[in-house]
């Protein structure tokens, strides 16, 4: 463990209470004096790119938060510096965890038929850290790359998207988005919000036989069936069929947790278990780095979307 900082004493008592003996004024330093094998990215966004880049070329392997990088650019910087063989995975946890696996699963067994549309919602935890209003067009830029990839991993490629803010982007960060993308197996909406409660993230599939419904937050999901007989009928099987697959997926997941097989984070966990065996292995990344670009570009481009929105008009 080690400690940088360029205000050295306040490294070294940092380091003093983390019981660390490696002190450093910088990243460069830091890894000359400790030669790791892997080096994790977790610091705020914005660094992300420069410091990938520095442990790459230190002959690192590297796990690097979501967004890999702020712009396109920065990301194919970092790219360039994992040509060295490095390890280079891209902190898209959401794809390894269970319920995102299952709902896969369902996909690959045609349970929902043909998929036609994605609704994802991502909100944001209250008291986050300052970085975040930091960020050059406001705190979407933390979490909305998870929307990014996953409706691409269902979805398919994003043919084209419109994005819309509030505040507008010119007068003030943009704390509540909407962006309606076009892939190429359909179309997604994504939404995200730093101001409503309680926090969420929740995806939705709509396919021709079922619609599924994923809640990322409490590790459940439930499949929405067609039922047949009359309507007011329906209307309580139904009801009935969503509440005992609600109850019976708690279930399961209280279960699990009370064994301790499961903890908060699983799909982290399973990413950085499959970071580490690639290392071991020889590769490859689990999710690899120009899955990271790709959302930069996307991130990019959903930017200058809201700082150049199209003209209003009335109807």
């Amino acid at each position: 463990m080690g400690v940088v900082d360029t205000d050295r004493d306040r490294a070294n008592a940092l380091a003093a209470g983390g019981r660390s003996g490696l002190v450093a004024g910088s990243l460069e330093s830091l890894l000359e004096l400790a030669r790791p094998d892997a080096v994790h990215i977790l610091s705020p966004p914005a660094t992300h790119a420069s410091l990938a880049c520095t442990a790459l070329q230190a002959g690192c392997h590297v796990f690097v938060e979501k967004p890999m990088a702020l712009t396109a650019d920065e990301a194919r910087l970092v790219i360039a510096a994992a040509e060295n063989g490095k390890i280079l995975t891209v902190g898209h946890n959401y794809l390894f965890d269970p319920v995102i696996r299952t709902a896969q699963a369902y996909v690959a067994e045609d349970r929902l038929g043909q998929l036609l549309g994605l609704d994802a919602f991502h909100g944001a935890l209250p008291g986050g850290p300052g970085w975040l209003f930091e960020l050059p067009s406001g705190p979407w830029m933390e979490d909305v790359p998870h929307l990014l990839y996953l409706s691409m991993h269902f979805m398919g490629e994003i043919q084209v998207l419109q994005a819309i803010g509030h505040p507008p982007a010119k007068q003030s960060k943009v704390t509540e988005l909407r962006v309606v993308a076009q892939h190429v197996g359909g179309v997604s909406s994504l939404i995200y919000s730093a101001n409503t409660a309680p926090f969420r993230i929740r995806l939705t599939l709509f396919g021709t036989k079922r619609t599924l419904e994923i809640d990322l937050k409490t590790g459940t999901l439930v499949e929405h069936r067609a039922f047949k007989g009359h309507r007011w009928l329906t209307k309580g099987v139904a009801a009935l069929d969503v509440t005992s697959q609600l109850l019976l997926g708690t279930g399961r997941n209280a279960v699990r947790v009370l064994l301790g097989r499961e903890r908060g984070w699983p799909g982290l966990r399973a990413l950085l278990e499959a970071f580490y065996a690639a290392i071991r292995d020889g590769g490859p990344s689990p999710a690899p780095a120009i899955e990271g670009l790709r959302v930069a570009e996307l991130s990019e481009e959903i930017a200058r979307l809201l700082k150049h929105p199209p003209s209003a008009s009335v109807c």
